[in-house]
């Protein structure tokens, strides 16, 4: 449900972005979403198409990358990827601290 607000911005962005660099007949918006976040692709797609129906991004395909989230261990220093539940430094055996990565929401680029 919180990928709603979120896809609505996304489109307005994507729409001024297709304007200001004149695309004409846009094919795809890649989106890079960091894992953190929690966002469902599915319910992210169908929000897609609810916000583009009837815009100039009707029709346009949306491309998700799901970027891993990462934590750095306070005792090496080290970054690992956050799997499942398994939140402990694979070197150290420290619990990781919580970092940016996974936390992103951007447009990558616009396709025409």
């Amino acid at each position: 449900m919180h990928e709603s607000h979120q896809v609505q911005h996304l489109v307005a962005h994507a729409q001024k972005m297709i304007a200001e660099k004149k695309i004409v007949t846009p094919s795809a918006v890649t989106v890079v979403v960091g894992e953190a976040l929690g966002f469902d692709e599915m319910s992210m797609r169908l929000h897609w198409e609810e916000f583009v129906d009837g815009t100039s991004l009707e029709g346009v395909k949306l491309v998700v990358l799901f970027v891993p989230a990462k934590l750095q261990c306070p005792a090496c220093s080290g970054l690992f990827p956050k799997k499942g539940s398994q939140m402990s430094c694979p070197k150290c055996q420290v619990l990781g601290k919580p970092t940016d990565s996974g936390k992103e929401f951007f447009i990558e680029s616009i396709t025409g």
